[in-house]
């Protein structure tokens, strides 16, 4: 199922839900997970086993968003493995997914680089010099994580 496809089924079915309840399940995503699925499928069984299983949500998305425990597992179990899959066999990440992963490494380094700075050196600010730790190191992780990502969408593995 292509993008477009998807994303007017989902809208279709979604006019009357929140916003609120359609991004705590990050349906967002799902049109351009359903797209690079399709894409794969020609050449690898289990992106269209995939590809299968995730019309069957996009053509019913209701019980999603009812009080069936099942259904909810089901679909984020089928997201997880699906994007496992994407991941591990054909080097596809989910865009946004890099920036957000560096910029919290980067938040953990630069505290961790600053508070040790400030006692190697005798200061005295552990809490100022951590917070500037923090802000340069999510600036500088965020900023990596989106050349990597510009790099793969180059290279047509970012969705």
């Amino acid at each position: 199922m292509e993008h477009n496809e998807c994303f007017s089924l989902l809208n279709e079915q979604l006019k009357d839900i929140s916003k609120v309840e359609i991004r705590s399940l990050s349906l967002a995503v799902l049109p351009r997970l359903m797209n690079v699925l399709h894409i794969n499928q020609n050449h690898c069984n289990e992106c269209k086993r995939f590809t299968k299983e995730g019309e069957v949500f996009v053509h019913d998305i209701s019980p999603l968003f009812g009080n069936d425990v099942r259904a909810k597992r089901s679909f984020e179990n089928w997201v997880t493995t699906s994007q496992q899959h994407l991941t591990n066999v054909h080097q596809q990440q989910t865009k946004g997914k890099l920036s957000a992963s560096y910029a919290a490494i980067g938040m953990f380094l630069g505290i961790i680089i600053a508070s040790a700075y400030t006692w190697l050196s005798g200061g005295e600010n552990y809490i100022g010099m951590a917070g500037l730790g923090w802000a340069a190191g999510t600036i500088a992780g965020y900023i990596t994580g989106k050349l990597t990502e510009n790099k793969l969408s180059k290279n047509n593995k970012l969705y």
